[in-house]
């Protein structure tokens, strides 16, 4: 991947991860978001679908997945980095799907997304795994700040 296609991915996998997180980390459900975004696209009946219908297919399909809870959660509107509720999350997600993975990387092409998917999703997976130590390293720094804080009250 060249660096641009690295930083797409980045902001991709950051925006799928404020829509819904992987239950485990398998492969399977890591990438669940971003396969079903693939699959959106490519069983549309179009060749080279509108932009708008695109982004219609993508939203519709992930918020859809998130709302079955299969190998992925909900993100709530507390923990979300951007903000809105699931449905506006998962459009704006969809927004740069289309417009960043589909049309720029791929060149608005189906087949070409398809034959790519399997690279990207590598990429997706590893971004995705970068933000959830992220995370995880957030909450241990808060964890630590509370026990000192109140270790510090009690003095």
């Amino acid at each position: 991947m060249t660096q641009e296609t690295s930083d797409i991915i980045d902001e991709l996998a950051r925006r799928a991860y404020d829509v819904a997180r992987p239950t485990s980390f398998k492969a399977y459900a890591v990438e669940r978001v971003f396969r079903e975004s693939v699959k959106a696209i490519t069983e549309m009946s179009s060749a080279r679908p509108s932009e708008d219908d695109a982004k219609l297919y993508v939203s519709g399909r992930i918020q859809k997945m998130v709302g079955r809870g299969e190998q992925v959660y909900i993100v709530s509107e507390e923990k979300s980095d951007y903000g809105g509720t699931v449905e506006e999350r998962a459009e704006r997600y969809a927004d740069y799907f289309v417009e960043e993975v589909l049309h720029g990387v791929c060149d608005g092409n189906p087949s070409r997304l398809k034959r790519m998917s399997n690279n990207l999703a590598d990429g997706f997976y590893a971004a995705t795994l970068k933000l959830w130590r992220e995370d995880r390293n957030e909450d241990e720094e808060g964890e630590q700040a509370e026990e000192q804080e109140s270790g510090q009250a009690q003095l």
